[in-house]
């Protein structure tokens, strides 16, 4: 432990975060009318055991926030190999500089559009799994299976419960948009969880394999495509991944190892 995480200062702040204020004012009363020998010895003491609890209370946190994103793959930044295609190599620096902001707080907002195979969801995950690992609560889910989770609560008159399950996430992270058309119903589903959550800030990821001027082709009409491609795209990093595959590449990755 450094120097100044053995004063009385930093435990006292320690034990506030641990929300144990008043042990801490209780503390501090007590240290002062010790003999500095055992000052040092309690400090010692109680600053390690406060460190060790903010420590597996940090790691519960982490992993309640992961279990909750519902990932179904766990997929990190150090598993993706960006020199695979020029694709990626031209997006690295600025997919990595967002990736970084999160340990800073910053909600990440990202469009993933280009063709299948590119590792469009992979990087979305990894984003997702930065933002959890800073305590930042996130919601892996597919296109089609938030507008189902929808439509069935509008019909059994539960739609604003369904709807602040993907507006209330920091960070959502909608998948396969574009594999499913929706019809004018889903649509304006939609619109509702999109513009929530830009009025109020919030982190959004989306992959799709359209471009923005095909996105007509998804929802009911121009005017509700223009504007969720608005809202989605305001403050986000958009990446376009045209190119080679990425699963076969890591195909090829594995046989390589294989035969070694």
């Amino acid at each position: 432990m450094t120097p100044d995480q053995m004063s009385s200062e930093y435990l006292s702040n320690s034990l506030k975060e641990l929300r144990l204020k008043h042990w801490s004012d209780a503390m501090l009363q007590d240290l002062s009318e010790m003999l500095p020998a055992e000052q040092g010895l309690i400090l010692r003491c109680l600053n390690k055991w406060a460190e060790t609890e903010k420590a597996n209370r940090r790691a519960q946190m982490i992993a309640s926030k992961i279990r909750s994103s519902r990932f179904k793959r766990v997929q990190t930044i150090d598993a993706f190999d960006f020199s695979h295609c020029k694709a990626t190599q031209a997006i690295q620096k600025t997919y990595l500089a967002l990736h970084q902001s999160i340990a800073a707080g910053n909600l990440p907002s990202a469009v993933f559009t280009g063709t299948a195979g590119m590792g469009k969801t992979h990087l979305a995950r990894a984003l997702g799994y930065a933002a959890c690992q800073k305590g930042i609560s996130a919601l892996f889910v597919t296109a089609a299976e938030m507008v189902n989770q929808l439509s069935h609560a509008q019909k059994a008159f539960n739609l604003e419960s369904e709807l602040n399950k993907y507006r209330r996430p920091q960070v959502l992270i909608i998948d396969e948009l574009g594999y499913v058309q929706l019809d004018a119903q889903a649509s304006n589903l939609f619109f509702q969880v999109i513009s929530a959550r830009h009025d109020q800030g919030l982190g959004t990821i989306a992959t799709t394999n359209l471009p923005f001027g095909k996105f007509n082709q998804i929802f009911a009409n121009d005017a509700i495509a223009h504007a969720i491609v608005d809202r989605l795209v305001n403050e986000a990093d958009v990446f376009f991944m045209e190119g080679a595959s990425y699963r076969e590449h890591q195909r090829e990755q594995k046989q390589k190892t294989k035969a070694k």
